[in-house]
C-alpha cells in the first residue's frame, strides 16, 4: 500500500477500478508463471478513466511494473504509474514484454484460472460460515487440505485473511 492510493482509488471510473484489480491479479499470475529471469521484462498496460480537475472522466493510461531484488530474484516493489491517454493502445489491457517489444492482450479467461475448481468452493463454503472442519466434512477432504487451500487462496488474491477474501472474489466475480 501507499500513501495515495486510496486516493488515487477514488479518482478511478467505478468500474474501471474492479477490472483494474483484476486485471493486476491475472498479471501478478502470469509473471509467476514466467521463468524467474524474465519476470521482470514484462509490464501491463490498461486504459482506465479517472476524474480530472473540471470533475469529468479522462482516458487514462495506466501501467503496472513489478521490480524484483536481482540477487534473489524477489518481488521488491509493484510500480503503477497513470498518465493521460495521449495515443490509444490496441486493447482495454495488454501484458508488454519489454525486451522485444511482443504484445499479447490480457485473456479475461484468465480471470478464471486464478483460483482453481476446489479453491472457489473452499471459498464459498468460507464465505457462507462454515468453518475449517466443516468445510472438510463437507468436501470429504482434510482439515489439513481445507488449510492449505485457505493459505493459496489468501495467496492468490493478495490479501490477509479469508473476509478479504471473500469480499475480493464477489468483487471480482470470482465466486
Amino acid at each position: 500500500p501507499s500513501i495515495w492510493e486510496e486516493e488515487i482509488f477514488r479518482l478511478i471510473h467505478p468500474d474501471d477500478l474492479a477490472s483494474k484489480h483484476l486485471q493486476e491479479l491475472c498479471f501478478f499470475h502470469f509473471v509467476k508463471c514466467q521463468p524467474k529471469k524474465e519476470r521482470a521484462n514484462y509490464y501491463l498496460t490498461s486504459k482506465l478513466r479517472m476524474t480530472s480537475s473540471t470533475h469529468g472522466y479522462i482516458p487514462v493510461l495506466h501501467r503496472m511494473f513489478y521490480v524484483y531484488v536481482p540477487t534473489n530474484d524477489t518481488l521488491w516493489l509493484a510500480l503503477c504509474l497513470y498518465s493521460p491517454l495521449l495515443f490509444d493502445i490496441p486493447a482495454k489491457c495488454l501484458i508488454i514484454n519489454s525486451v522485444n517489444g511482443q504484445m499479447m492482450e490480457l485473456d479475461k479467461q484468465n480471470s478464471t484460472r486464478i483460483l482453481s475448481v476446489r479453491e472457489k468452493q473452499v471459498l464459498n463454503l468460507i464465505d457462507k460460515g462454515l468453518s475449517s472442519k466443516e468445510i472438510a466434512a463437507t468436501l470429504h477432504i482434510s482439515i489439513n487440505t481445507v488449510s492449505r487451500h485457505r493459505q493459496e487462496i489468501l495467496g492468490k488474491l493478495q490479501v490477509k485473511n479469508s473476509i478479504e477474501a471473500c469480499r475480493i472474489a464477489k468483487d471480482l466475480k470470482l465466486i
